[in-house]
């Protein structure tokens, strides 16, 4: 399986700073700020660039990777904003008379979505993937595996 090698979880990581990291990983609480938009999205994608730059990429990489994060941006515009409606929707529906029923159903649009979102960023995380030489896999994993020690000792 792909996500137990190390490489694909360090770039799933990666994109998930450059476009939505919890879409995949989503807590109920979080639900409500992600899919109102992503006010740290420009850090995201500096954060992101800065770690794409310390691979050393070749002009051609960067004009290639950037290509791709283009592509797939304007693919999840649309489901980012239908997100924002489902979940607005979900949120009058808590707060208001709506049955069990009906909150479960409007639940289950907005989980459809978010799965939606995690295959496009999946498969944007493998056309990144083949932009990269093993030599520069192997050392987003470790960047990656790095980022993942000092999070969890920040916590």
């Amino acid at each position: 399986m792909l996500l137990r090698h190390p490489i694909s979880y360090a770039l799933v990581g990666l994109l998930g700073l450059s476009i939505i990291p919890q879409f995949v990983n989503l807590r109920p609480v979080m639900a409500e700020s992600l899919a109102q938009g992503s006010p740290n999205q420009p850090a995201m994608n500096r954060r992101s660039d800065q770690l794409m730059n310390s691979l050393n990429p070749t002009p051609e990489q960067q004009q290639k990777l950037q290509a791709i994060r283009q592509e797939y941006q304007g693919r999840m515009q649309q489901p980012q904003q239908q997100m924002r409606q489902i979940q607005k929707e979900l949120n009058d529906l808590m707060s208001g008379n709506a049955s069990e029923t009906q909150i479960r159903q409007k639940h289950d649009q907005l989980m459809a979505l978010k799965q939606e979102m995690g295959l496009l960023q999946f498969d944007m995380m493998l056309k990144m993937r083949g932009v990269l030489t093993p030599e520069q896999r192997s050392q987003l994993a470790d960047l990656m595996q790095e980022r993942r020690q000092n999070s969890r000792r920040d916590r």
